[in-house]
């Protein structure tokens, strides 16, 4: 905006000067030359034969007016060349040249043309005007054309959910709005797509429980059978599978505001530890090895992170997870091993994702939304930290949680 309004400011201005110098010189050049009618008056005036002089002037379309010479107060020159007889020429700003000459009895003739020049001045003023806003509009055009592009885009929306591209010239004032359109394009049409994507596997994740529901009352179990706990298991997991997809939908949507407070890493890890602990993974040892370290965070989300990436290693690892730590001048890191089938290296971009299931190895039979990763990585972002999964050194799989070193002044 800055660069717009001084190059707006600058062209107003040149402008104003150069066509106030171009248009003075083509109304007013003639002020500093005497008109042809001041010359012939001139010269009669200074002829002996001066009868009948005033008619002369009158018919030849002057006007005549005499006046004391004491009216009008004359500079030393001026006064001097009156006294010798002589003629003087001075400009008005409504009748333009006047003639003058000084007659016996201190009697000033002052002859000129009756013409107003008002007329003159209008034109001026309109010609002046006229030019400046033809050069205003010149100026404007460009940024007018471009205003028009995007009014056209803006209610152009295609049927993927994106607006059309737009381009324009780098020098352009609006090229960085243009920019800022195009990039607002691919972000609606991003989350147009993760909406439709999202709609898709919500549908498909609820079908699969509700078909177990549906022909396992077609059966009409009896109360504590084993087809009737199916179905209280499978009540569950409905129950768990909506709470995920609504605890998405809400990170998804809104930024919570965060408490950050000083966090014993090894407390909150132990605390974790203690809350995933179930005889379903009774047999799979967790090791810790960290040091005594302190995070700076919201303890609530770190935890659910955590937590998450932790479950997710438990329903994985064979035999045994390790919760280690590493850090450095820019960041502390949360490292989560297991030693389970691991991801493939082209799956580990997508892994994050929501409702992504890698491969086989970790399919839907293991149980689980397909939210807790998506959920880790929204959290991450919060901290201005990253997530990221590796070949762990034990065959498995390696979460990485990473957040920012800083302390509490720079919040």
């Amino acid at each position: 905006m800055a660069r717009l309004f001084i190059s707006l400011y600058l062209f107003i201005v040149l402008s104003l000067v150069g066509l106030a110098a171009i248009l003075d010189q083509v109304f007013f050049a003639t002020d500093n030359q005497t008109d042809p009618w001041v010359t012939a008056s001139a010269a009669l005036l200074s002829s002996p034969a001066e009868e009948a002089l005033e008619d002369q002037l009158t018919e030849a379309g002057l006007a005549v007016r005499w006046m004391e010479a004491d009216a009008i107060a004359w500079p030393a020159e001026l006064q001097q060349r009156l006294q010798q007889g002589k003629s003087v020429i001075l400009h008005d700003p409504q009748y333009g040249q006047q003639l003058y000459k000084l007659y016996p009895d201190n009697q000033l003739m002052q002859v000129y043309s009756p013409g107003n020049r008002t007329t003159e001045f209008w034109l001026y003023s309109s010609v002046f005007f006229g030019l400046l806003a033809v050069l205003l509009s010149l100026w404007i055009w460009p940024l007018w054309r471009d205003l028009l592009k995007l009014k056209k885009a803006s209610s152009s929306l295609q049927q993927d959910g994106s607006l059309p591209a737009l381009s324009v010239n780098p020098a352009s004032a609006l090229a960085g709005i243009m920019d800022s359109f195009n990039q607002l394009s691919i972000q609606i049409k991003s989350l147009l797509q993760r909406q439709r994507e999202l709609t898709g596997a919500v549908a498909h994740e609820l079908r699969t429980p509700l078909s177990r529901l549906k022909f396992a009352l077609a059966a009409e179990p009896q109360p504590g059978s084993s087809p009737w706990q199916d179905m209280n298991r499978d009540v569950v997991e409905l129950e768990s599978l909506v709470q995920e997809m609504l605890d998405y939908a809400s990170m998804e949507h809104t930024a919570p505001e965060m408490d950050y407070s000083v966090l014993p890493l090894n407390d909150l890890i132990d605390s974790v530890i203690e809350r995933l602990r179930s005889p379903a993974n009774a047999n799979i040892d967790i090791l810790v090895q960290s040091p005594e370290l302190e995070l700076l965070g919201d303890g609530y989300f770190v935890q659910r992170a955590l937590q998450n990436v932790l479950q997710n290693a438990l329903r994985y690892a064979r035999h045994q997870v390790c919760i280690s730590t590493s850090n450095s001048d820019e960041s502390l890191c949360i490292l989560v091993d297991d030693d389970g089938p691991g991801v493939a290296e082209e799956d580990r971009e997508r892994i994050f994702e929501p409702f992504f299931r890698p491969d086989n190895s970790r399919a839907r039979k293991r149980g689980g939304a397909g939210l807790g990763l998506a959920i880790v990585s929204r959290i991450q972002q919060w901290h201005e930290g990253s997530c990221r999964v590796e070949r762990s050194p034990s065959g498995g799989a390696r979460f990485i949680l990473c957040y920012p070193a800083r302390n509490q002044e720079q919040l």
